[in-house]
């Protein structure tokens, strides 16, 4: 949600409260009118003796009871009417999105062109990443030829860490690139909270076959990201995961030597949650009353001695 009023998202819950706005001018302008110096008198004594009779109020007198009246009204008819151009924050939405961890575990992730390898890389950098994320609903599951469950959502980082330090290709039944039953299970698991959520695709590759599932498809369930153990430019361009990312309109990060790209995942994925909150289900908040200050500011002004209004 933007804190900056944008005109798109600009609207009035309470638009009839714009109907004051005509009554308080004709009010206003009947007062003004009738508060003049000597319209008393008007009738009774004549004219060319009545305007030597009256005297007119100097350039200090701008700030009247009357002059005032006006932008009161219309600021309290602004505030009637109910302006909105954000929604409420969901009160039993997470304080972070949900995220499934898809991880490849294949042989090739045990190559060590990323010391030790590009599975222990990963387990570091996922360990950090559960840190960053402050206990946030979290699952994993292992794909390879095939796709397993291998931890439901759960806040308790250390028990989604245990299992990731218990991946090896050595228990997965088959070979192959089963990734877009991975991806299904995850939205399937992230489909049964109430909170938004996205899916972290851990992998060094993916094949042909795989992107063309993915492609036949036209998948649109729940935002994807790639997290990548490739060092060159030129090893991510042959693996395949660009173009699986762009059949997914996914962003793709690569492994970094700092924690630029454990803070980049986090921020992606904290953005579903916004979305969350953004959607038709959660209502516009009322901004008319911020206005309240500013009409009891207002409201001050008749504690001025004299200050009134006949009607």
């Amino acid at each position: 949600m933007s804190g900056l009023l944008s005109l798109p998202q600009f609207h009035l819950l309470r638009p009839w409260g714009l109907l004051l706005i005509p009554f308080a001018v004709g009010l206003w302008w009947w007062l003004r009118h009738r508060t003049r110096p000597g319209v008393e008198l008007q009738g009774q004594v004549a004219p060319h003796l009545l305007r030597h009779l009256i005297i007119q109020p100097g350039n200090s007198t701008i700030l009247t009871p009357v002059n005032v009246l006006l932008p009161v009204w219309l600021l309290g008819a602004l505030a009637v009417a109910g302006p909105a151009w954000r929604r409420q924050s969901s009160p039993f939405a997470d304080d972070q999105a949900q995220m499934i961890i898809v991880m490849r575990v294949a042989d090739s992730m045990l190559t060590d062109d990323l010391p030790p390898s590009r599975l222990e890389r990963c387990r570091v950098k996922l360990a950090e990443l559960l840190v960053e994320r402050g206990g946030a609903g979290t699952g994993l599951i292992a794909y390879n030829g095939s796709a397993h469950l291998v931890m439901p959502v759960t806040d308790d980082g250390d028990v989604i860490n245990h299992m990731l330090q218990a991946l090896d290709p050595t228990v997965m039944p088959s070979e192959g690139d089963a990734l877009v039953a991975a991806i299904d299970l995850a939205s399937k698991q992230l489909a049964r909270q109430a909170v938004g959520g996205s899916v972290l695709v851990v992998t060094d590759s993916v094949t042909p076959t795989a992107i063309a599932a993915l492609d036949s498809q036209n998948r649109s369930g729940f935002p994807v990201q790639f997290y990548v153990p490739l060092r060159t430019d030129a090893a991510l361009i042959a693996s395949g995961v660009p173009i699986a990312a762009k059949t997914l309109s996914a962003p793709v990060q690569s492994v970094s030597s700092d924690d630029t790209d454990i803070s980049r995942l986090v921020a992606r994925a904290d953005q579903t949650l916004v979305a969350a909150n953004d959607s038709d289900a959660t209502a516009w908040q009322d901004e008319g009353y911020f206005l309240v200050p500013f009409l009891l500011v207002a409201g001050l002004l008749w504690s001025r001695r004299g200050w009134s209004v006949g009607l």
